[in-house]
């Protein structure tokens, strides 16, 4: 039945109506709005179809909601299960490279790249095989950039429609908009380090863009590259967002063990990581996959 109905889904894809989106800031993440269900951290304020908003994320679950823009708030408290992550995803020694939570505490945890790319359509075989393999709706994150997004706007919307119907539990992860990438330029001055990026605009870029594609943004990121330094995490958690490294880059040769973040491009740039974790599939040596958000 689930094959069945993922068929049908695939006949019936369309692309989503774009919604419009204003005055897109960040507001800090140290004013919350409580209630009997929980504390939500407020990380953005927008306009949205005449109506101010809020993006924000639950402290206890991790998982981010757009919500009314509150009149009162009050401070969030400092030991929260967010504040706790977001300090110790900023804290040093700030490696050049892959810095930011590396390793998980249970299971595996998917996490695919979609970095700009010029080829044609995406790693369809990877998210497909997955979703055969497994009864319930797939947790993987999607380290996203704009690029990719507009020049493979029929693949963004399959994925979307992936996670909307139940086959994929998408966590959409922030990649930056344009991912800058120099060849032959030194590490200490490409990808976020290159001289004309401007980390916080990239990264408010491509939130507001997943906003207007009917998506909502979580609190994880992905340094290009997996290159950065002491300011750029800093700006990556003053922006209220975890920084996710890895430890089983399946394509540089690393291996997944209990509780490693795997990361395989889902842009065709890297179709050797695709391959291994297709084998790793097939040989039963990928077991439970979890969500992001129980990294910590």
């Amino acid at each position: 039945m689930r094959r069945f109905l993922f068929s049908l889904l695939l006949l019936g894809i369309g692309t989503a109506q774009a919604e419009t989106i204003q005055d897109y800031r960040p507001i800090g993440n140290d004013r919350c709005l409580r209630s009997e269900n929980g504390e939500w951290a407020m990380l953005r304020r927008f306009d949205m179809e005449g109506k101010t908003r809020t993006l924000a994320v639950d402290t206890r679950t991790l998982q981010t909601k757009i919500l009314p823009l509150p009149k009162r708030t009050m401070s969030c408290r400092p030991d929260s299960r967010y504040r706790r992550l977001l300090r110790l995803a900023g804290s040093p020694p700030y490696p050049l490279q892959n810095d930011g939570i590396t390793h998980g505490k249970h299971g595996l945890y998917l996490t695919t790249d979609l970095c700009p790319s010029s080829k044609k359509g995406f790693e369809k075989r990877l998210y497909e095989a997955i979703i055969h393999r497994f009864s319930h709706a797939v947790p993987v994150t999607l380290f996203i950039t704009k690029r990719w997004i507009d020049r493979h706007p029929a693949a963004f919307e399959m994925l979307r429609q992936w996670d909307a119907n139940g086959f994929l539990a998408v966590t959409w992860g922030n990649h930056t908009a344009w991912h800058h990438y120099h060849p032959g330029r030194p590490l200490e001055e490409n990808f976020v380090l290159s001289p004309e990026e401007n980390l916080t605009e990239d990264i408010l870029t491509l939130e507001k863009a997943l906003l207007e594609r009917g998506v909502t943004p979580s609190i994880f990121f992905r340094f290009p590259g997996l290159i950065s330094n002491k300011k750029a995490v800093h700006t990556v958690t003053h922006l209220g967002l975890i920084p996710i490294g890895t430890d089983a880059w399946l394509a540089k040769g690393q291996r997944p063990k209990e509780g490693s973040i795997i990361l395989v491009h889902g842009n065709k740039n890297e179709p050797k990581g695709v391959t291994i974790f297709l084998k790793l599939l097939r040989e039963g040596k990928i077991g439970k996959l979890r969500p992001i958000e129980e990294i910590y």
